[in-house]
């Protein structure tokens, strides 16, 4: 142990080496002042101040006890995700139910004004654009074609 740890550790710990030091420490500090002028020194030094600062006596005040239990408790912050959850959540209160309704409708108007705004790669001035309804119509279709087949195919096999 050096000198600047030992002075963190009066720092932490006080001079009171017996009940509040770990066994390990002290047996590095005992090692450290037997050795270094300097560290009984400092020691001396952490002793005089810890019992100037015992001799001080704090003021009496009469009352404070009762102002300070009398004050009105800061209102809490709650956090924005338990805020949103009991505004979504209804109350007693039966107008509260449309809360959420319009929580759940919310993605549907979002898509609705984000395919407005936006062509997604759709060119209008494509020529083949007049068409598309009609592929539509056919990948629409092409399930159905699909079981239709394998219900033709299975008659076949019978």
């Amino acid at each position: 142990m050096n000198l600047e740890e030992f002075t963190h550790l009066l720092d932490v710990r006080g001079c009171d080496r017996g009940a509040t030091w770990p066994a390990r420490e002290r047996e590095q500090v005992e090692a450290l002042l037997r050795d270094s002028a300097e560290a009984r020194e400092l020691l001396q030094t952490q002793q005089r101040m810890e019992n100037l600062l015992n001799q001080i006596a704090a003021p009496e005040i009469p009352g404070l006890e009762a102002r300070v239990l009398r004050q009105p408790l800061p209102a809490q912050t709650r956090a924005l995700v338990d805020r949103i959850i009991d505004w979504l959540t209804p109350g007693n209160s039966p107008l509260a139910w449309w809360r959420p309704t319009f929580a759940a409708c919310l993605p549907l108007v979002f898509g609705i004004a984000l395919s407005g705004w936006f062509s997604f790669g759709v060119d209008t001035q494509d020529p083949g654009y007049a068409y598309w309804d009609q592929e539509l119509y056919l990948l629409s279709l092409y399930e159905y074609a699909e079981v239709n087949s394998e219900i033709g195919a299975e008659t076949a096999n019978e």
